[in-house]
């Protein structure tokens, strides 16, 4: 693909500096909870960890008017794995469900900033 880069970093300070350099229009951050700042000494996927790392790179895509899409894990009962605010910091979150063997897959909202998840 032309103009496609990809980028290997376990650093949400590399990751922000990276958004911050305006150079992107679009990144994806797979995942959130492999993430850590330097700043911090906690391990990575803890809800410090997991809360600065979001909020780090939000602003930073803020700044630079890029769109950012982090992926976060979920439990083995569906739900999110780690702290729920990070559900408050994103504009949506949506799920992708469907069985891993099963020919079809569903994308459904669970929060929209801008309007009804019915929509």
């Amino acid at each position: 693909m032309p103009g496609t880069s990809f980028a290997a970093s376990s650093s949400a300070n590399d990751i922000a500096k990276t958004i911050e350099s305006g150079e992107f229009d679009f990144v994806v951050v797979d995942s959130i909870q492999t993430l850590a700042m330097e700043e911090l000494s906690s391990a990575p996927g803890t809800v410090s960890q997991v809360t600065n790392s979001g909020n780090l790179i939000i602003r930073a895509a803020k700044a630079s008017d890029t769109a950012v899409v982090i992926v976060g894990h979920v439990t083995k009962e569906g739900t999110f794995a780690g702290p729920k605010i990070l559900e408050h910091l994103v504009d949506v979150v949506l799920n992708f469900e469907g069985d891993r063997y099963g020919g079809f897959k569903t994308v459904r909202a669970v929060k929209n900033r801008f309007g009804s998840t019915n929509e």
